[in-house]
């Protein structure tokens, strides 16, 4: 084999190193993009334990409500520390900040009791540099409350020294605070990328409006105590609503929260694999049909049929092997490069700051995809070469080419075969809906865009015998060679459209999944919320989410000529309900208005009576993605845990609704202020009197904020478009994808383009000598790249219009849980036809220089 290798394959791969390229580069393709979010994906994971490993620093146990994003009382401390075993209760209350005069500068604010002066070095946090220098600053911050350590990066950026004051912005607004010193990047200080400030722990309660709260206690126990047995006596002396758990579990749960977007990024990233498999399928179809001569003659001296199909495989799979580590090569640089975009997807779909500081690879996962690479490089050629080995040599030898044609019998078989996939895809959908499995969802979209393949052939080969009669009679002459040449190798061409209509169905899907959830959310926020003027912190907690701000703002507000009424509007993520993160959203009376709401936005439940439910604390509204997947309706009840207990709501309404992914819960101001002690608002909803400017209005607002909040007052309009781009950075990650359409079309169609011309060179010389001029010749096939280009831009955008249905009105609901309404891409539509055809005539225009290029005589020579 290797001998066969050395004295056929290479020659024969060096004289056609274009063809060979294009197997390498479809392989490539689609293993980078699965390595790519193979990589991020572990990135994130890694970099969130290790956050969460440094934040939980010597702890055994650790006390929380939920996920720990929710506080709860202070007292719980006390409680904790009375268990004979427990060495140490260290109290946590966390928040975000920022620097006054740089905004982006955003930092994760940790308040602990510093009381004890080896509090900050049982975190392994060095101060200065010297552990010493550690303790020595917690007594400092302990004698004066505006005390702050900050990272040592910011303050080089900032040019801020020990000493120096610093204006921050915080919820309870802008104030003035002491560096008493830099934190180096080692132990607590670490986590979040690094950009973690610590405050004694009164302090920080005061300025992140959380007195007499906290979100985490950390239990260190004695030596030799068994830690399990303290976990049952906290859980059985705590209140019901607290969670006792070691700090690894935390991070467990956490990352079940991610597998859902780990899992829609594997769906959309094997797409691309996909379409490597067309490129591989058609280059290596093409280029083994052209060699069959020379297998031909090779077997007539004596060669083995079976030896040669193994020749055919072996080259695919060193070509494969090749193709996959250029694809792992490329795929660790495309995560580099889109570390940032996938940071912010991550943040705004799960309102967190997830930190992607650096990428890491498993190893393991990584070889499994280059193999999976080379796999499809070899599956996609085996039909290739089963099909030269069986033809008959002397056929072969008789014709000197081999053209591949489609008979009745297998259009018909490749029909019942799309039948028999998109069946399947039907049932799998069906198994996703009636078991809520996203996993059966990924299987339902590989069949479905996988049977594009299958169709297309059949759908060409129907279109080309249409195109006899349509393109004469538009090009003449050259139209009916155009036509001509698609009808005779149908197999070739359909391929060619599978591939540009797979892509395209791809980015049609992803750019419609990103405007439905646009306008899913700028509808809510225009039409169920309301108001004219939106009044918010500057900083946000994470992706679209702004940081909480008091909420005895409202009278300042209000108090602003020109202002009619302001509404209260809190969003809490993070809150526990059956093992998941649900959200938690407050409105004051005024938005419960049914007046202003569309029709039929109360998918069930009488909106009238819900409004007076809900205003009176005495019923509660859930989100449609919610009432799906826990089986809630209304009339039935909830129960929450909160920091005053468990509450027992009745069900009155079911609604959209899109603060969490897992679905949400819409209470009134009064109650979640009562049960959930908290007086902090994300967003204030102004309504003006008629006859007012709203700019003149929002001055106002900023006037009387001035100096003590940072706050931006924006039109409805903005603020709605300010949630959207949000949403558009979290689908940036998705232009890799869109990059598919250009090198798939431009690829697929030259080659298509490069092996026709060769297997009628004798044809086209005839042409030529009967009086075809040159220019004919290349308009025949700049019009046959263009048909095909523009048939797989139709054909994708029907493909896509179904699939991204699907996706957005099933797929979406069980990956992420948020229910949207269907938006398609018509614009992105409009933009891949042109970049697609675009793109097909320029490879049709390099295809036409070559097939003029060559001589007439060459061209009418037997070989």
């Amino acid at each position: 084999m290797l001998r066969l290798l050395r004295l056929i394959s290479y020659p024969q791969l060096r004289a056609s190193w274009g063809r060979a390229l294009l197997v390498v580069g479809g392989i490539a393709t689609g293993v980078s993009l699965i390595v790519a979010l193979n990589v991020l994906n572990t990135s994130v994971l890694e970099n969130f334990r290790r956050s969460m490993a440094l934040v939980a620093g010597p702890a055994d146990l650790q006390v929380t409500l939920g996920l720990g994003e929710v506080g709860f009382p202070e007292d719980t401390v006390a409680t904790v520390a009375a268990d004979p075993d427990v060495d140490v209760a260290v109290p946590l209350v966390r928040g975000t900040v920022a620097l006054a005069n740089d905004p982006t500068a955003v930092l994760q604010l940790f308040g602990t009791d510093l009381t004890m002066s080896d509090r900050l070095p049982r975190y392994d946090v060095e101060v200065e540099g010297r552990r010493q220098s550690a303790r020595q600053a917690a007594n400092d911050m302990v004698a004066d409350p505006r005390s702050v350590l900050i990272p040592r990066a910011i303050a080089g950026t900032h040019g801020i020294r020990v000493g120096s004051e610093i204006t921050v912005s915080t919820p309870r607004g802008i104030h003035s605070l002491v560096v008493r010193g830099l934190l180096n990047p080692t132990g607590l200080a670490a986590a979040f990328g690094g950009r973690l400030a610590i405050m004694d722990l009164a302090a920080a309660q005061q300025f992140l409006d959380k007195e007499g709260r906290i979100d985490q206690i950390d239990v260190v126990l004695e030596p030799g105590a068994d830690r399990e047995a303290v976990e049952r006596r906290l859980s059985a002396t705590l209140s019901s609503h607290l969670t006792v758990a070691r700090p690894s579990q935390r991070a467990v749960v956490y990352e079940s929260v991610l597998a859902s977007v780990q899992a829609m990024l594997s769906g959309l990233s094997l797409l691309c694999l996909i379409a490597g498999a067309y490129i591989v399928y058609n280059t290596t179809s093409t280029a083994f049909v052209e060699r069959a001569l020379t297998m031909a003659q090779l077997r007539f001296v004596g060669a083995d049929e079976r030896q040669l199909f193994r020749l055919l495989l072996c080259e695919t799979f060193i070509l494969g092997v090749v193709g996959a580590a250029l694809g792992e090569a490329y795929g660790l640089a495309l995560a580099y490069l889109l570390r940032g975009s996938l940071g912010v997807g991550f943040n705004t779909i799960f309102q967190l700051r997830f930190p992607l500081d650096g990428i890491r690879a498993d190893v393991v996962a990584q070889a499994g995809i280059m193999a999976l690479g080379v796999l499809t490089a070899v599956v996609a050629s085996y039909s290739a070469a089963v099909r030269v080995r069986k033809l008959d040599p002397l056929e072969v030898l008789r014709r000197a080419s081999v053209t591949q044609t489609l008979g009745p019998r297998r259009s018909a078989r490749l029909v019942m075969a799309w039948l028999a996939m998109i069946t399947l895809s039907a049932l799998a959908f069906g198994a996703e809906i009636a078991f809520k499995s996203f996993e059966w969802g990924n299987v339902g979209s590989t069949l479905w865009n996988a049977s594009v393949f299958v169709i297309a052939v059949p759908l060409v080969a129907w279109a080309a015998r249409r195109l006899q009669r349509l393109l004469p009679r538009v090009f003449g002459a050259e139209g009916r060679f155009a036509a001509d040449s698609i009808l005779r190798a149908p197999t070739r061409a359909g391929v060619t459209v599978a591939a540009i209509s797979g892509v395209v169905t791809a980015s049609l899907t992803l750019a419609s999944l990103s405007q439905s959830f646009q306008a899913s959310v700028r509808d809510y926020v225009a039409k169920a919320i309301g108001g004219d003027l939106v009044v918010s912190a500057v900083t946000t907690e994470g992706g679209w989410l702004e940081t909480p701000i008091p909420d005895d703002l409202r009278a300042e507000i209000a108090a602003v000529p020109g202002v009619q009424r302001v509404e209260e509007l809190r969003a809490l993520p993070g809150q526990p309900y059956r093992d998941r993160r649900i959200g938690i959203l407050a409105v004051s009376d005024g938005l419960l208005d049914t007046e202003h709401l569309p029709a039929r936005w109360y998918r069930r439940g009488d909106p009238a009576h819900a409004a007076a439910a809900v205003r009176a604390g005495e019923g509660a509204n859930i989100s449609l993605s919610l009432a799906d997947w826990s089986g809630l309706d209304v009339g039935d009840q909830i129960t929450l845990e909160t920091p005053t207990g468990a509450l027992t709501l009745p069900i009155v309404g079911v609604v959209p609704e899109y603060t969490s992914d897992r679905g949400t819960v819409i209470v009134g101001r009064r109650l979640f202020v009562e049960r959930w002690q908290d007086h902090t608002v994300s967003r204030f909803m102004v309504f003006t009197q008629p006859e007012s400017d709203l700019t003149t209005v929002r001055h106002g607002i900023l006037a009387r904020t001035a100096g003590r909040f940072q706050l931006k007052v924006d039109p409805l309009r903005e603020a709605v478009a300010y949630i959207t781009g949000k949403i558009r950075e979290a689908f940036g990650f998705t232009d890799a994808i869109q990059l598919l359409i250009t090198i798939v079309t431009a690829a697929g169609i030259f080659d298509l383009l490069l092996s026709a011309i060769a297997e009628r060179r004798r044809e086209i010389a005839l042409w030529r000598v009967i009086g075809a001029t040159d220019a004919a010749v290349r308009r025949s096939i700049l019009i046959e790249s263009g048909t095909l280009g523009a048939f797989g831009v139709i054909v994708g955008a029907a493909l896509g219009y179904v699939s991204s249905a699907i996706w957005v009105l099933i797929n979406y609901r069980y990956l992420l849980g948020f229910f949207l309404d269907f938006h398609f891409a018509y614009f992105s539509a409009l933009v891949s036809f042109c970049m697609v055809v675009l793109m097909a005539l320029a490879a049709g225009y390099g295809a036409a220089r070559a097939a003029t290029r060559q001589t007439i005589l060459d061209g009418i020579r037997l070989e």
